[in-house]
């Protein structure tokens, strides 16, 4: 069994080691090599690796914003294999888990290689049959929360809280989900139990130095807004997006749909971002500045944005072509009311 999932294993993570982004590769030779290659295989490993040794869901920078900023469209030819291998890896582990569906191991496995595919429903269904195995396991519980939230388009509703809740009376000292708390509070502008979670995050036991800095930096944040009294004042913007008459038969119900902010200042880093599925639309959806990935860029920052909307068939943030967009262009981020965004063109 042990020799089974080291092969397992070993397959998943060179078949990640081979679609590091290109742009995320520094030349050969330059400082930055290092630092580059450090990042890309960060945000790879991450699923296969505990969470808690990795960078948390606590707004540092959302994966797929990150991927929707940078954007040059590989060609057919890079890297054509990568995704294949490690596609053929998933489903041979999902078929051997047929076979075997009391291998609580081999769920958790498939589960953290569905979201390295970005394919959290999929993950959110691994994880539900991990947990169940392993119902003691908080830092399980935590992931299992974490998927059903991307697969919630990031939506930290209440079935998510009840699986975040469970893993903190099992462990209140979970990471993870600590992390998860103190954003669903920050998101409903419960700063006083956001801080308090981001306060418990910040002095848990061996935590890397990186995560406990930014925990602090989210508690001087929640207290900022909190003395200005900021719920009235964050901006926040109305998009009502919806597909072409020409593009509504070619898009699949379970293809992925971004939604994302920019600024006017030609920097292509998302002022917010929303997920959906293609079966949702039309819709109507809301970003503000909770879902900002710094503090230092907020909708209501800049008075003069644009709302991007994207379907993207293979569930990858970074465009690609065949991928439908459509944009509002310039628009007011203070009194645009309801934005509206039409997908009606092709990725080329």
């Amino acid at each position: 069994m042990i020799a089974f999932w080291l092969i397992v294993a070993a397959m998943l993570l060179g078949a990640l080691l081979c679609v590091v982004p290109p742009m995320l590769r520094a030349p050969a030779g330059s400082q930055g090599t290092a630092h580059a290659m450090h990042a890309a295989l960060a945000g790879l490993l991450i699923a296969l690796v505990p969470a808690s040794a990795l960078t948390l869901y606590m707004r540092v920078g959302d994966p797929a914003a990150l991927a929707i900023q940078t954007a040059p469209v590989a060609s057919k030819g890079d890297h054509a294999d990568a995704p294949v291998s490690m596609q053929a890896a998933v489903s041979r582990l999902a078929a051997r888990l047929r076979d075997d569906p009391d291998d609580a191991q081999g769920w958790t496995m498939l589960a953290r290689s569905y979201m390295a595919l970005d394919r959290p429903g999929d993950a959110t269904e691994a994880y539900r049959r991990a947990v169940a195995l392993r119902p003691r396991d908080a830092e399980l519980r935590a992931d299992y929360a974490d998927a059903m939230a991307s697969a919630n388009g990031g939506d930290l509703n209440d079935a998510t809280l009840k699986v975040i809740d469970a893993a903190l009376a099992l462990d209140p000292d979970e990471p993870k989900a600590l992390a998860l708390a103190a954003s669903a509070a920050f998101d409903r502008r419960d700063y006083a139990s956001a801080m308090q979670f981001w306060e418990r995050l910040s002095k848990v036991p061996d935590l890397a130095p990186e995560i406990a800095q930014q925990a602090r930096k989210n508690i001087d944040e929640a207290r900022a807004l909190a003395a200005k009294g900021s719920v009235a004042k964050a901006a926040s913007v109305e998009v009502r997006v919806r597909l072409s008459a020409e593009l509504e038969k070619r898009v699949r119900p379970t293809d992925t749909v971004f939604v994302y902010a920019l600024a006017d200042d030609g920097s292509r880093m998302p002022l917010a971002v929303r997920r959906l599925s293609a079966n949702q639309l039309p819709a109507t959806v809301r970003l503000d500045d909770s879902m900002s990935m710094t503090p230092s860029r907020r909708l209501s920052d800049f008075s003069r944005i644009s709302i991007d909307a994207r379907v993207s068939a293979s569930g990858q943030a970074r465009p690609a072509s065949g991928d439908m967009t459509g944009t509002s262009g310039p628009v007011s981020s203070k009194d645009a009311g309801v934005i509206d965004v039409t997908i009606a063109d092709i990725v080329r």
